[in-house]
């Protein structure tokens, strides 16, 4: 028997189907690397005395900001200053006597061999009164940079060595992001990227520059090490936290998204339904990166193209439908 038409008059033709619709449109979609990452200072070093000695001063404030070159200690210095007075006075003594010996060497009165013994000892004594200078310049400890200091280790009065911390020196600005990308990522990276982040507590994203790649892929994780540097001027970013991080690996200008629900799996790909003239029409497509709701379509759908997004398992090609409730078209800032 044949099927009832409009009014229920048997033979007549299948009425259109009511469909929600969207006109799909290009838009900029970045493909993200998603991954984690630690903060690390930007330098670090623990400062220790260069030569051993009595600590006799100590001029810094625990977790205060040092300028490079600020005085932070001093050992005892009274022995080399001695030292040096007594090279010093060796020094004149020898200037002297080497001034006199010239004035008998021209006429005869000392041998050149005798003068040039002379003129050897003042050079040793100059190189002692050099090495006492280094020595002294020793017992004096400074800030190889600019940064801020860690809790001391060490006491005034203690007799210290060069195996000893006296404090630990971070400059945390800028400061580094450190994180890992699979290894089949690591083509997709170069120096002067940007990345994004945010670490727990902290409720806004940071951007750091890309400036260093590791030589080599990690065997055991498969993963390449990148570095990048992030300004930190307020100190609100410190060594050690934890950090998510996304990584902008390329730009689509021209991307055509499409909710996830409307990509339907097939024996051979996917495909979507689009509207043609008023009939359903099963348009093969090519998807490429996977949002949380959509999905990007490479190949198969063209800016202005419509199509189906609900009753999509009972349509078949070539049934009418009626586009009824238009849906926007995904946003990839909100996904």
């Amino acid at each position: 028997m044949a099927g009832a038409g409009p009014g229920g008059k048997p033979g007549g033709p299948v009425p259109p189907t009511p469909v929600d619709y969207m006109i799909v449109n290009a838009q900029v979609l970045e493909n993200t690397l998603f991954t984690t990452g630690n903060l690390v200072p930007n330098e670090q070093v623990d400062i220790r005395p260069e030569r051993a000695g009595r600590m006799t001063k100590l001029l810094f404030k625990e977790g205060g900001l040092v300028q490079k070159g600020a005085l932070l200690a001093e050992l005892d210095r009274e022995e080399l200053e001695a030292q040096f007075a007594k090279f010093k006075v060796s020094e004149a003594y020898n200037e002297r006597e080497l001034k006199r010996a010239k004035d008998l060497l021209a006429i005869d009165g000392i041998s050149q061999e005798d003068y040039d013994r002379i003129g050897l000892t003042l050079d040793q004594t100059r190189a002692d009164i050099r090495i006492t200078q280094v020595a002294l310049d020793k017992t004096r400890i400074r800030a190889p940079f600019s940064g801020k200091l860690g809790l001391r280790q060490l006491s005034e009065g203690a007799y210290v060595s060069p195996s000893d911390v006296l404090v630990a020196l971070q400059q945390t600005n800028p400061i580094k992001l450190e994180f890992e990308v699979p290894e089949r990522f690591s083509r997709d990276l170069r120096p002067g990227q940007r990345v994004r982040f945010n670490v727990e507590g902290i409720g806004q994203n940071f951007i750091a520059d890309i400036y260093a790649l590791s030589n080599e892929v990690n065997a055991g994780t498969r993963t390449l090490t990148a570095r990048a540097r992030c300004a930190n001027p307020n100190g609100l970013l410190k060594p050690g936290n934890f950090a998510k991080v996304q990584v902008i690996t390329s730009q689509n200008n021209a991307a055509v998204l499409v909710p996830t629900d409307a990509v339907i799996p097939i024996l051979n790909g996917q495909q979507v339904l689009m509207i043609k003239d008023g009939k359903v029409k099963m348009q093969s497509v090519v998807i490429g990166q996977r949002l949380q709701t959509a999905m990007a379509i490479l190949e198969g759908l063209a800016p202005g193209d419509t199509i189906v997004l609900t009753g999509l398992l009972a349509l078949k090609e070539g049934m009418p439908v009626i586009p009824t409730k238009l849906i926007e078209s995904p946003n990839p800032s909100g996904l």
